[in-house]
């Protein structure tokens, strides 16, 4: 459990994913979180979104959600902080699109340039190589939401199309080729240089030199969250829909969840937060 009896001196940060997490990974809803996302408002909590998404689907998300806090896009390729966010100099960053962004992550057409070399031995197709209404199609999304989903700057979600294709010897070959590769919810994810775990690295070390000591939560579901919780003080793991748990995460204080999606993310940050007052 949290010593809250050290919240005085230390500034508590939440790290959470969203599909199979903060949202329904079929409907994306996030209203059964309500109550706990209203909680950690008035506990004055910053909530940093860590996501596979795009920067410009999580704009549209923190929207919704009444969000002003950074966040993290496309598996820690980006790191967005708001325009009014002073960071340290010692951390160079870009002014774009109304932000003070720190890019880890390589350009998504140095992604495909090498994605396009495992076309020679593997059947797949990327979201480079979809039309909006067809991501619309294999993620669910609406046509407004796939279009958003479509402006990639950092990773290329794939789904492997040759069902005698085994998902690991893709990654084993595309990590000879130097890419980044980690299974999402649904696709599998093909970057450079950034994950989620660095770019939490990163935010912590920002936050630790500008507001002092930090607890930091992180919560997520899939292997390309491992990175992320294995940085996080204490680390929350969401059972997937068959009622398993990803393998491979070693953390000295992990809590493994009931259920996953919105619902069961308001239970865990309900009982977390129990003694937070």
């Amino acid at each position: 459990m949290v010593d809250w009896s050290k919240r005085a001196r230390h500034r508590i940060l939440i790290f959470t994913d969203l599909d199979g997490t903060l949202l329904d990974d079929q409907t994306y809803d996030f209203k059964p979180a309500l109550p706990a996302l209203r909680l950690i408002h008035s506990l004055k909590i910053p909530l940093i979104l860590v996501s596979s998404k795009t920067r410009a689907e999580i704009e549209s998300l923190r929207k919704r959600l009444s969000l002003d806090s950074l966040f993290i896009a496309e598996n820690g390729g980006g790191i967005f902080f708001p325009a009014t966010f002073e960071l340290p100099k010692d951390y160079p960053y870009k002014r774009v699109h109304g932000y003070n962004a720190i890019f880890i992550g390589r350009p998504i057409e140095e992604v495909l340039e090498k994605t396009r070399r495992l076309k020679e031995n593997f059947d797949f197709k990327g979201f480079s190589e979809m039309p909006p209404e067809e991501i619309a199609s294999v993620t669910g999304l609406k046509l407004e939401q796939a279009i958003l989903a479509s402006m990639r700057e950092f990773d290329e979600p794939i789904l492997l199309t040759n069902p005698l294709d085994d998902g690991e010897i893709f990654c084993k070959k595309a990590s000879d080729l130097g890419l980044d590769c980690v299974h999402g919810g649904r696709f599998i994810h093909l970057f450079l240089g950034g994950n989620k775990g660095r770019a939490v690295g990163i935010v912590l070390n920002i936050y630790g030199q500008l507001r002092g000591p930090i607890f930091s939560i992180a919560i997520g579901d899939s292997p390309n969250d491992i990175s992320m919780l294995k940085m996080a003080d204490k680390a929350i793991l969401m059972q997937d829909k068959d009622g398993t748990y990803i393998e491979g995460l070693d953390h000295p204080d992990l809590l493994k969840a009931q259920g996953n999606g919105p619902k069961a993310w308001n239970k865990v940050m309900f009982s977390i937060l129990a003694g937070f007052s």
